[in-house]
């Protein structure tokens, strides 16, 4: 991948929109061009100061100039109409002195605040109308993936105990999910996995992978004990999805974390918040092994 084609995909890269294996190419390109390198340091620089930068308030002058507008519309009408008879126009000029003082601006019609109005009140129904209809249309998306999600860990969980090569390459086929040293992971996730250090004693680190799961780009860690079963540690950003359905579930004290423990049957499932993530691992056999991920963790 050349500089030209990075450079077109730093937003996208950026805002964690790219397929795994684009990310990967951006990242080995990265990592060998400090040009883009640096490209990509003034993006991230850039749009942290346009989130965080306040909205600019509204100008004075805005209302006057619209008022003016409305103005110069409503003279234009009114050079059209038929002139008043000599008789008549000395009592409408009478008639508007003395409510000049009363009306903000004695040339605006009755009809002219009724448009306005109109006007307004059409923009308020179209504008809640569209907002009603996003926000339905992304609650039905939502719980859809959501779903759909949860169907995914379900056939997974199901499938681990009996085969676990089986679960983890049906995990790797459907989110586009690509095996890497625990080291390459930093660059596609943005943080370096606690696997990347070791693991607790009496664990061996089997494979590492990155999937990218509706909820979020998360680290996948496949363990095994000595006695051969399978432990997998899910490193990820998300807290509220929901990734077990209806199972049974549980908070208990594990260490000093407090942690939801879902039963899985002939195992237990736990997360908790490790920093600004979450980890969740699927297989545990106890509570009292929760208790020792937590703290191993906690020192990693």
């Amino acid at each position: 991948m050349n500089c030209n084609e990075t450079q077109d995909l730093l937003s996208a890269f950026y805002d964690d929109e790219l397929s795994v294996d684009v990310r990967v190419a951006v990242a080995e390109h990265l990592q060998g061009c400090q040009s883009c390198a640096r490209a990509l340091t003034e993006y991230e620089q850039l749009s942290g100061a346009f989130s965080g930068a306040a909205a600019p308030p509204v100008p004075p002058g805005v209302w006057g100039q619209i008022v003016r507008g409305l103005d110069a519309d409503n003279a234009t009408e009114s050079v059209g109409r038929a002139k008043p008879s000599l008789a008549v126009a000395p009592a409408v000029e009478l008639a508007s002195g003395a409510n000049a003082d009363r009306s903000p601006n004695p040339r605006w019609s009755r009809a002219m605040y009724q448009r306005l109005a109109i006007a307004a009140s059409m923009l308020l129904v179209f504008g809640l109308s569209v907002w009603i209809s996003r926000h339905d249309s992304m609650s039905d998306m939502d719980q859809g993936h959501s779903k759909e999600f949860v169907a995914t860990m379900d056939h997974y969980l199901r499938a681990l105990p009996e085969n676990p090569d089986a679960a983890e390459q049906f995990l790797l086929d459907k989110y586009d999910g690509k095996v890497v040293a625990p080291d390459e992971a930093v660059h596609l996730v943005g943080y370096r996995p606690a696997v990347a250090d070791g693991l607790p004693q009496g664990y061996s680190l089997a494979s590492t992978s990155v999937l990218k799961m509706p909820c979020c780009t998360c680290v996948k860690a496949v363990c095994k004990r000595q006695d051969g079963s399978t432990l997998v540690l899910f490193e990820h950003d998300d807290e509220e999805v929901d990734w077990f359905g209806d199972r049974a579930s549980s908070m208990a004290m594990c260490g000093d974390k407090e942690c939801c423990l879902v039963d899985l049957d002939s195992s237990i499932a736990a997360t908790w918040r490790e920093g600004p993530r979450s980890v969740t691992a699927v297989g545990v056999k106890d509570q009292e092994e929760v208790t020792a991920l937590v703290d191993w963790f906690k020192r990693s």
